[in-house]
């Protein structure tokens, strides 16, 4: 089974970080993802985290899967 996106269609790049403000990624990662091995998804979807706790943006909130993953879901 593929690993799900952490997409949430909230497309903006942060220009400081390089991450998109959605979900976190790169762009590299973002272009990539539908190619990427198994291995490639989980170890981005493990550096998504540590990403969220650094920049905090606003619009990854909508994001539940992140917010999941960061042991931060709302009820």
């Amino acid at each position: 089974m593929s690993s799900a996106s952490p997409c949430i269609s909230v497309c903006i790049m942060d220009a400081a970080s390089g991450w998109c403000r959605g979900c976190y990624r790169t762009i590299d990662e973002i272009v990539a993802w539908a190619q990427s091995p198994e291995e490639a998804k989980r170890a981005v979807w493990q550096a998504l985290p540590a990403r969220h706790r650094q920049a905090g943006f606003p619009e990854a909130n909508r994001n539940l899967a992140l917010l999941k993953a960061c042991g931060e879901e709302k009820a």
